[in-house]
């Protein structure tokens, strides 16, 4: 004859968050430590599967074919979901159509950062363009991939300046920030996280970043924009997406918990070591910033003319 008033919905077993990176890196980094800040809010076991390899790819691939149970949730930086389309011909997946846009986990700041390889006198973008243009042997610039952001921002910036730059696309930042300490590359476009523990030393200097408004992390480096180049812009991101079909319930609890995760204090100096602004945007702003930007890269990659034939 008794029945309870409300039962509460039982959490899935296991939630994946899937990465295209290895562990160690800054996607890899954030993910874990919110998977710990949802283990039973999402489900009773939140993991990362690490599926890296071809950029990034796998892992977005691997999300199309998930279970829409509420099970399998990718994490991705935004170059795989808004440059990638434009530089791969034979790309697998659309942005808008086969990924559904959950919240925006963190902005990720860019920046140019010079080695010991420039003078000292090179304290700016202007005074680094005019050792540039008196040194032709030196016009390098790195970027940490080939068709990601960070290789388009380089290609903004040389057209901005009227300069052929060669860029020098790196298999990761890593190596990348390695020849700019040993003087193989003057310059070099890349997010803050791996260039940050080399700037106290005075080993690197940062010019300039990319965003919109000057970072909290280098409240004295101004913007490219503020140095008299408007169109050098552009943040890299990190995304929450689901399979389109999951159910909406299922979305929503998600995103609510893991707006709450980016505030508990474990996550916020997750954060904070690695140079990231936690974001929370929910799903529809992160979709509007998906197409806003799928867009305007389009047009930037037509300029570009860089493709990839695989």
């Amino acid at each position: 004859w008794w029945r309870p008033t409300a039962a509460r919905e039982r959490l899935p077993a296991v939630a994946k968050l899937i990465v295209g990176f290895p562990p160690g890196g800054a996607v890899d980094a954030v993910s874990r430590r919110v998977a710990d800040a949802l283990r039973g809010i999402v489900a009773d076991t939140v993991i990362v599967d690490n599926r890296q390899g071809a950029g990034g790819r796998i892992a977005i691939n691997g999300i199309r074919n998930a279970p829409t149970d509420g099970s399998q949730w990718l994490v991705t930086p935004g170059s795989m979901v808004v440059i990638y389309p434009h530089v791969y011909r034979n790309l697998s997946y659309h942005p808008v159509h086969d990924l559904l846009p959950v919240v925006q986990i963190a902005n990720v700041p860019l920046t140019l950062v010079v080695g010991p390889g420039v003078p000292s006198s090179v304290v700016d973008v202007k005074s680094y363009l005019a050792w540039v243009r008196s040194n032709p042997a030196h016009a390098n610039i790195g970027t940490p991939a080939a068709g990601n952001i960070t290789d388009f921002l380089a290609f903004l910036l040389a057209r901005s300046a009227g300069l052929q730059l060669q860029q020098i696309a790196y298999k990761g930042g890593a190596p990348a920030v390695q020849d700019l300490l040993g003087g193989q590359i003057p310059a070099l476009i890349n997010q803050l996280t791996e260039v940050l523990p080399h700037l106290a030393s005075g080993k690197l200097r940062v010019l300039a970043v990319t965003s919109q408004q000057r970072i909290s992390f280098l409240p004295d480096v101004p913007t490219f924009a503020e140095q008299g180049h408007p169109t050098v812009i552009g943040s890299e991101w990190i995304g929450l997406f689901a399979r389109p079909g999951t159910a909406q319930r299922q979305v929503e609890r998600m995103a609510t918990g893991m707006r709450a995760a980016l505030q508990t204090p474990a996550v916020r100096e997750a954060l904070d070591k690695l140079a990231l602004e936690p974001a929370g945007d929910d799903g529809a702003a992160l979709g509007r910033r998906v197409q806003a930007e799928t867009v305007r890269w389009a047009e930037v990659s037509k300029a570009f003319g860089f493709r990839i034939e695989e």
